[in-house]
């Protein structure tokens, strides 16, 4: 019986050795098994067996009772299988097959025996008192079989080195337009945050691993599409056969300089042989905001604007008639009391999708080709009188053509087509400024228009009215088309050697946009009283054009991209070899460029190669590189080599797994190190060149002075790509019958060369901007998991389980600032954009107090926010902000959901969710009063502020003021609000029709659906959808946006 030890050293190395093959050896020093169509070939030097093995030591107690039972195990063709491992359940006691498939061991008469051997479904078999026990494993395709998609090839699971995720396309087919917005929560790694809900602008922001350079938007991910470079939001989920990301640089570093971000891989279907297949997919849908804010009402607002001024010893600006008389409505069109929202917005949008593909084909020949149509229409309150639509839409129209040849059993050439149309219309006034009127203008200051059909808006420098920008000023349409083509022919050269072939691939993608705006400013009037007669007293505040103008904007591009690559794959007895060498280059034409910049074309170019080798299906290697380089570098640094290295350890087909192997059939350790580049860093293009211009702006001397002379601008000759090296171990893990798999990486990451203007220069240097430099560090690091468990209860029920969560934490190393006077002031050891602000000690609650306090400037009294002084200089000021708060990038994403099955019914869910993220609530829309009493709407939690009357240390407003009076709603803790969430992201509900029914009409499979997207939402945070986050600047806070929607729809699935 074989001794489940590990070998020792000096045995496990001869072993290794001796797998060397070489004809000269006796023939008699080897020993071959045929196992899964592979020769196994080794001498191999064993160990003298101890008097006490592991198996004999756990068999003692049963020795009485024990009998040896001998049998074979063979896969399903009859192969013999080497080295399955069989135990006795319930207890360590186990041997293996050896050689020749055969296996002894002994057990109880009543003994239960385990057979487990990786890629094949695991088998328990009852000894019964028999002595012989023969067993024929079933293989596990899933295991053995599944290939993943890697960067420019493909590899079997078991075998990759590298840490990648995938999902099931079937995930992705939800009632949405963007691809990009059905991500969140799926795959482990993946940051995902959608920041508009509007038709045809709602692109989810999209981050592997999350930030790691000192740009969120030069952060984002390379896109593949069929191998290509292209956008993905508009593939259309149904022709999507394969969607990975590429998380370490094991897995990129092919990618050179474009790989640092991670890398999205998306693989349209192809046909399968056989008789034409038809699929037919529809669903029709209505959408709605999920979260829009709630203000106060007009009367409110009013009494609070009186209770700024009066507070602050100031005279109330509305009387009590005024008051009432808006509380009463008698005069609505003198005393507006106009809720914004509700006049702008319908309850619901509608939306539908309609999907038909065939696919089919003989064995030289086969095909796939799909048309898909998407229509939704927004919740914009349009004026039905119009000459145009201004209503927000979208429709797009796709076309995917995949057809694969093989003209002899040695080539393959694939031929692939898609493409898009699209049509976006939206009003005269972008969505962003309807939105911004409508969150800023109070519900007092004029009517939404009056009885004839006057726009009502006051005197301003534009358009105050939000109706009138939406309804007034015209529209605005877009053409969106873009087409993509791909020729793919790969050529088996087994004549030359066994296992070598060449590919080679020409793609030709076309991208044109066309744009054409008919706008116009519409008169507006103000009526500020009545006449004897009752008639209102209008004053035109605006003249406005009587015609619709015309402008039309064109955008386009052409890319030509080539590729030629060798691949080997060899299997040598016990070895496995595999190697690929790779040339691409492409170039993209700016097809519509206005200056002699933007039309030079803009060229990659590179090699990548990649060399693996497998020991026993055991022990994995694997090193890759990329030698590749942009353009937009001096020559002399224009081209950089990126080489990573990984290996992985099959632990679970060590002899000393063995015990383990009842519940873990498959457990694998990967480690990986490399270095990627991103090319991708911002500025202009050709930094490396200096721009000399005229201008001012020189200081001499002691005094200030405003000197004419020249300037050198953005000067940067050695700029170069940023670098990444990253590490990563990971561990993956499967089951038994491959019921829970479980995939676990740690990673870490240090950016270098991060481009960026130099800040350490002081300005005696003389220099008027100072130059950039490759200076940036930033270390990234985190894990990612992911575990999926799968099950069946009974003849008809089954279930999945899915879980994923991702963490990760991002600190600037090195960003040329000079030492500040203050440690808390040094933005190194922090992440990546920082919040600074004031430190909230709460609110004043005395005169004495204040007199007490450190010195802070404005008009401050009781009900104000006292602020911490860090430098303990007696007052506050600049040197007193510190770090506050997480920022809108979530550290935390995770994922979870279910799909149940009982008989023909189907239901599935799953729910997204984001920790360690904060929203700075900001902006006079949500400032009672910043800018007076101008503009600015308040929410109706407005009643939650300090009073006089009511001292609430703990209340959500300080002491109400007219304008910006102090410091109250300056940066600082006191308005960071926690932005974690949790969002069922996705529910579907689905019947599969009876085989009885649907046979009858030729439908080989019916099903129907009820599906909806963001569901429901779980918040702290109730101002706005969280997920929108706080805007971009104090002026324009996140719920100025065209908020998220949810979407429930109801459709069909059809297969015949």
């Amino acid at each position: 019986m074989r001794n489940l030890l590990p070998y020792p050293p000096v045995a496990l190395m001869a072993f290794m050795l001796s797998t060397v093959p070489d004809s000269s050896l006796a023939k008699d020093s080897f020993f071959t098994a045929k196992t899964a169509s592979k020769d196994y070939s080794a001498a191999v030097v064993l160990p003298p067996a101890t008097p006490a093995s592991f198996e004999e030591a756990n068999t003692l107690p049963f020795q009485d009772n024990n009998r040896d039972v001998r049998g074979s195990v063979t896969d399903s063709t009859g192969t013999t299988l080497v080295g399955v491992t069989v135990f006795i359940k319930g207890t360590t006691t186990g041997t293996s097959t050896d050689v020749n498939g055969k296996y002894v061991l002994s057990a109880p008469e009543n003994a239960v025996l385990v057979f487990s051997y990786i890629g094949y479904n695991s088998q328990e078999v009852a000894v019964k008192g028999r002595d012989i026990v023969n067993v024929v494993l079933r293989t596990n395709s899933s295991q053995i079989d599944e290939v993943v998609v890697v960067g420019y090839g493909t590899q079997r699971k078991i075998s990759t080195v590298g840490a990648q995720s995938s999902v099931k396309p079937t995930e992705l087919q939800l009632p949405v337009r963007n691809l990009s917005t059905s991500l969140g929560g799926r795959l482990a790694g993946v940051v995902s945050v959608q920041r508009s809900g509007e038709p045809g602008g709602d692109d989810a922001d999209i981050y592997i691993r999350g930030i790691s350079t000192f740009s969120n938007s030069l952060s984002k991910p390379l896109v593949l599409v069929d191998g290509v470079p292209r956008p993905f939001s508009d593939v259309d989920p149904e022709d999507i056969e394969n969607f990975s990301i590429l998380k370490d640089a094991s897995a990129t570093a092919v990618y050179g300089v474009r790989g640092a971000n991670g890398v999205l891989l998306i693989t349209t279907k192809s046909g399968t042989a056989g008789k034409p297949k038809f699929n037919v997919r529809y669903n029709e849908g209505v959408t709605r905001f999920t979260k829009v804010p709630e203000f106060a009402d007009g009367v409110t607002y009013m009494e609070m604007a009186n209770e700024a001024l009066t507070t602050r010893g100031g005279q109330p600006r509305y009387s009590s008639e005024t008051i009432e008389a808006t509380r009463n409505q008698t005069d609505p069109y003198l005393y507006p009391n106009v809720d914004w929202y509700k006049e702008l917005f319908n309850k619901w949008g509608s939306t539908r999708r309609l999907n038909l593909n065939i696919n089919g084909g003989t064995d030289r020949v086969n095909y796939y080709v799909a048309t898909s149509f998407y229509d939704e229409k927004g919740l914009y309150k349009t004026d039905q009188l119009a000459e145009y639509d201004s209503q927000v839409s979208y429709k797009r129209y796709n076309l995917t053509s995949n057809i694969t040849l093989k003209p002899s059993s040695s080539t393959t050439v694939k031929l692939g087509v898609q493409g898009y149309l699209a049509n976006v219309n939206y009003p005269g006034t972008s969505a962003s400024d309807i939105f911004e009127k409508a969150f800023f203008m109070t519900p007092v200051l004029n009517p939404v228009k009056y009885p004839d059909g006057k726009m009502a808006d006051v005197a301003a420098s534009s358009v105050q009215n939000p109706y009138a920008l939406l309804t007034q000023t015209g529209y605005a349409n877009q053409w969106r088309n873009q087409l993509f083509s791909n020729l793919r022919v790969t050529q088996g050269l087994d004549f030359i050697t066994e296992g070598l072939s060449a590919t080679g691939m020409f793609s030709f993608d076309a991208y044109n946009y066309v744009s054409l705006r008919r706008t116009k400013t519409p008169d507006t009037w103000l009526a500020n009283g009545r006449d004897a007669e009752g008639n209102l007293i209008y004053q035109q505040t605006r003249i406005g054009t009587e015609f619709l103008g015309y402008s039309r904007n064109n955008n386009g591009s052409r890319t030509i991209y080539n590729e030629a690559a060798l691949n080997y794959q060899r299997d040598f007895d016990l070895h496995s070899f595999g190697g690929m060498l790779l040339f691409n280059q492409s170039d993209e034409i700016n097809t519509q460029a206005s200056d002699f910049e933007t039309s030079l074309p803009f060229r990659f170019r590179g090699i990548a190669g990649r060399a693996t080798y497998a020991f026993k299906e055991k022990y994995f290697a694997e090193v890759n590189f990329g030698y590749n380089g942009s353009e937009n570098f001096l020559p002399s640094k224009r081209y950089g080599f990126f080489p990573s290295a990984a290996v992985g350890w099959l632990i679970s087909e060590e002899p000393f797994f063995s015990p383990l192997k009842g519940i873990a059939q498959m457990v694998k350790l990967r480690v990986s190190h490399g270095i990627v580049g991103n090319s991708n860093i911002g500025g202009r293009r050709f930094a490396y060149l200096g721009t000399v211009a005229s201008t001012t702006g020189y200081s001499f001397g002691k005094t200030p002075s405003n000197i004419s002379g020249y300037d050198i601008g953005e000067y940067a000759v050695d700029v170069t790509w940023e670098t990444a090296m990253k590490s990563n171990l990971g561990l993956d893990i499967w089951t038994v019958n491959n019921g829970l798999n479980l995939q676990v990486d740690i990673f870490h990451e240090r950016r270098e060369g991060i481009f960026l203007r130099r800040a350490s220069l002081p300005a005696y240097v003389g220099m008027r901007n100072n130059p950039y430099g490759n200076v940036g560090k930033i270390d990234n690091k985190g894990i990612d998991a992911s575990a999926n468990y799968s099950g069946k209860l009974g003849k008809n029920f089954t279930f999945q389980l899915l879980g994923n969560i991702t963490f990760n934490r991002n600190e600037v190393i090195e960003n040329d600032e000079p030492n500040p006077i203050y440690p808390w002031l040094d933005r190194k050891g922090l992440k990546v954009g920082q919040r600074f602000g004031y430190v909230a000690l709460g609110l004043f609650n005395s005169e004495e107090e204040i007199a007490n306090s450190a010195f802070q400037a404005g008009d401050v009294r009781p009900g104000d926010i006292k602020f911490k002084d860090l430098n303990a200089d007696g007052r506050i000021d600049a040197y007193d902000q510190a770090p506050i708060g997480y920022g809108q990038v979530p550290e935390i994403i995770y994922g979870f959901g279910f799909t149940l099955g009982y008989k023909a019914f189907t239901i599935s869910t799953l729910f997204q969710g984001v920790g360690n993220m904060d929203i700075w609530l900001n902006g006079e829309g949500l400032i009672p009063f910043q800018q007076g009493l101008s503009r600015g709407n308040l929410f109706n939690n407005i009643h939650d502020r300090w009073t006089v009357e009511n001292p609430n240390p703990n209340a959500f407003y300080p002491r109400l003021s007219a304008g910006t009076v102090n410091d109250n709603y300056a940066r600082s803790t006191w308005w960071i609000a926690n932005g974690r969430y949790l969002r069922l992201k996705t529910a579907q509900l689905s019947y599969k029709l009876p085989k009885r029914y649907t046979e009858k009409v030729k439908i080989s499979n019916a099903d129907i659906f009820f599906s909806g997207v963001n569901l429901l939402t779980f918040t702290p945070f109730k101002l706005w959808d969280v997920e929108l986050g706080d805007g971009s600047d104090a002026a324009f806070p996140g719920g100025a946006m065209y908020p998220n929607v949810a979407t429930f729809s109801i459709g069909f699935n059809l297969n015949f």
